[in-house]
This record gives C-alpha cells, structure tokens and sequence, in this order.
C-alpha cells in the first residue's frame, strides 16, 4: 500500500524516476520543514525531466514566498493558475502575493472572481472584495508566511473552504482526474471530507486516484 506521508517512500520514489509524479509532494515536505534548498532543488530537477507537473511549480511559488522574493512567487504561481485554472490553493497564494506587490485592484479583483465562481460564499474573498467596494483599494491583507512560519504552518491543502454545491465539487474532481492533475483532485476531496459530504464516494474517489498514481509511476 501506498503511503504519501511517508518521507522515505518519497525519495526512494523520486531517486528511481526524477519525473515522479510524488516529487512535489516531497518537496513540500522539505519546505515545512524548512528545508528550502532541498524543496527548490527537489522541485527544479523534477521540473527538468517533467515540465508539466503544476505542482512543482506551486512549491517552488511558496518557496519563493518563504523567502520573501514576491516578483519570483507571482511568476511560479501565475504559470499554475493559468495552467490549471481548478488549483485555488495557487490562486490563492496568488491573490495575496498580488495584494503585497500592490499589483493593480482590476487584476486582484479578477482572480478574486474566478474563485468565487467555484466558491461562492469564500470567507477571504469575500472580505477582499468588501475592501475594495469600501475603499477601491486593498490594505488589509494577511502578512505572507516567512521561512521560520512554514516549518509550522499546516500543508495548505487540508484547509477547508466553503463548498456549497457537491456536484460541482465531485464534478471538478472528475474534471482533475481527466487532466491528470491527481493529487489536487485529492485536494478537493478532503475539502469535501471536513465538509462531510458523502464519506462513501469520497473514499472511492480516493481509492481510484490512487490506483491512477500508481499507474502512472510504471
């Protein structure tokens, strides 16, 4: 069986293929240790043999914002947002590395909407968007994570927001599934598991990614 926390697995994994799929997922594991070098080199070899993993490139925007370089974290994270428009913990990452570079409101406020698309009742967003309605401007953002707060920061993935519509939702992870985006279509789930959806699909959802992820490693 397949164990994706287990750090040993992960490098054994990522030393028999540069190009494995688990490669961004031991590199995040690097990075909330603290281990930004590890996590950016994990990340820039993987990317050599594999320029099509979004994910790595996601690692290597919190890397960037780990330490503070604001114009490099934009770079990485636009390419994700554009690549795959479903990765909202890019997006988001995103929007607040937009705020801190006091990038222009219209844009902010576009990436803003394209997540209330999929999240309507988004707490953040919708507090971002008050600020702007108010003032026409956005000066209350959230201090960005520096390399000492990412050794204790819980992984961005198990955040829960508000989904309102679990079609959409188990429809979103098919769409994922399709694209081969694996381990963000995993994202969505546990979304869905600490929202307490159908705990019987979710985990034959799981099941089958994983399958799809082993497939994928041969």
């Amino acid at each position: 069986m397949i164990d994706l926390t287990n750090k040993k697995f992960l490098e054994t994994k990522f030393a028999e293929d540069f190009a494995s799929p688990f490669y961004p997922m031991l590199a995040d594991m690097y990075l909330l240790e603290g281990d930004l070098t590890r996590a950016k080199k994990v990340c820039e070899v993987g990317l050599d043999y594999d320029s099509t993993n979004v994910d790595g490139k996601y690692i290597l925007g919190k890397v960037a914002v780990a330490e503070n370089k604001l114009t490099l974290a934009e770079k990485w994270l636009k390419q994700v947002v554009n690549e795959n428009p479903a990765h909202f913990t890019a997006l988001r990452l995103l929007i607040n590395v937009e705020i801190q570079l006091k990038r222009g409101v219209k844009t902010i406020q576009a990436y803003i909407n394209h997540m209330l698309q999929f999240i309507p009742r988004d707490e953040e967003c919708l507090k971002w968007l008050n600020e702007i309605n108010a003032s026409g401007d956005l000066v209350d953002s959230k201090t960005l994570p520096d390399s000492t707060a990412q050794k204790t920061t819980e992984p961005i993935i198990e955040k829960s927001y508000a989904i309102v519509e679990s079609m959409a939702t188990f429809t979103m992870v098919k769409v994922l599934k399709s694209q081969k985006h694996f381990h963000q279509a995993l994202a969505v789930l546990e979304i869905l598991k600490a929202k307490g959806r159908d705990g019987e699909r979710i985990a034959g959802e799981k099941a089958e990614i994983g399958l799809l992820i082993k497939d994928s490693t041969k």
